[in-house]
């Protein structure tokens, strides 16, 4: 069993970060949506669609028309990682649904010895049930959104399976007559996963950010996250430029990325760009991130709003 434990990880992004933690569920540090990860995960603030349900669940209050949106990742070592979620305004507030699956196809597995005993397949999964709700008077500078999320977790290796009850809280403040917003989410809170007679904390992460629009043309944003269990913290600094109405460019930096990409000695670690095109209520998102030798990640989000 820990031989199937350590193939999995091997293939996670956030493990290969932080291999000497214990830490459970490590699928949920990758990304859901292509516009948040070309600007380096920068989202806690500008979370304004379906994809608050990964990032702000506070964010869900900004809707105002119903959205499905979808989430292809290629992911590292051919594995992938998809995204769907639903999200539908109502005179009580904003509903949403979402499903998350990391999936690594067949793999090889080996006993003490190193010899071959068959194949296993993994993966990791998670529904979310999420609200958001503006609530106003509260702040003479402007209106608060608070949201929260219930989700259920489950990974699966070979015959053994785990799984276990998450909360996420979050908030965001758009201020009156400016261009600016701050956002405020804790993700992850749980008892954590617990497989055969070992309970890994899941990737409890408090995130803060703020976001800035110069000229109406051109987002700013920066996310600071904080993970008390590894005593991390990272940065994530992103933009995102309307070269017209329809065509978006984005780049970004993700620290935590940078330390992920050849044990942060790649020359462009923790950098990654992308583009986005809208059509009315239509929406396609791409973005690309080199991680070295660990090879590279490109993400394709698609969304509807009706």
């Amino acid at each position: 069993m820990k031989t199937l434990n350590l193939a999995l990880i091997a293939i996670l992004w956030a493990q290969a970060a932080a291999a000497e933690t214990k830490i459970g569920a490590a699928f949920l540090k990758i990304g859901s949506s292509a516009r948040a990860e070309a600007m380096g995960g920068a989202y806690t603030a500008l979370a304004d669609d379906v994809n608050a349900l990964y990032y702000n669940p506070g964010g869900l209050a900004a809707l105002k028309k119903s959205e499905l949106g979808f989430t292809h990742t290629q992911w590292l070592l051919d594995s992938k990682f998809d995204f769907v979620g639903f999200a539908q305004p109502s005179k009580l507030g904003t509903f949403g649904l979402s499903f998350l699956r990391l999936g690594t196809g067949s793999q090889e597995a080996r006993d003490a010895n190193r010899q071959a005993v068959g194949g296993f397949t993994a993966a990791d999964s998670a529904y979310t049930l999420g609200y958001g709700r503006t609530l106003r008077g509260i702040s003479p500078k402007g209106a608060i959104s608070l949201g929260a999320n219930v989700k259920y977790l489950e990974s699966r290796i070979g015959s053994d399976s785990a799984s276990t009850i998450a909360l996420d809280l979050g908030a965001l403040h758009q201020f009156n007559g400016l261009p600016m917003s701050v956002g405020f989410s804790v993700l992850n809170i749980g008892r954590g996963m617990k497989f055969i007679e070992q309970r890994d904390h899941l990737p409890l992460s408090l995130f803060v950010g703020t976001a800035y629009r110069l000229g109406g043309a051109l987002h700013l944003a920066l996310s600071v996250r904080h993970e008390p269990y590894d005593h991390r913290t990272d940065v994530g600094i992103g933009t995102e430029y309307a070269v017209l109405p329809m065509f978006m460019l984005r780049a970004g930096y993700a620290s935590q990325a940078a330390r992920a990409s050849s044990g942060g000695t790649m020359p462009l670690g923790g950098f990654g760009g992308g583009f986005g095109l809208k059509f009315g209520n239509y929406r396609a998102d791409y973005t690309f991130t080199p991680f070295g030798e660990l090879g590279n990640v490109q993400r394709i989000s698609l969304g509807a709003r009706f």
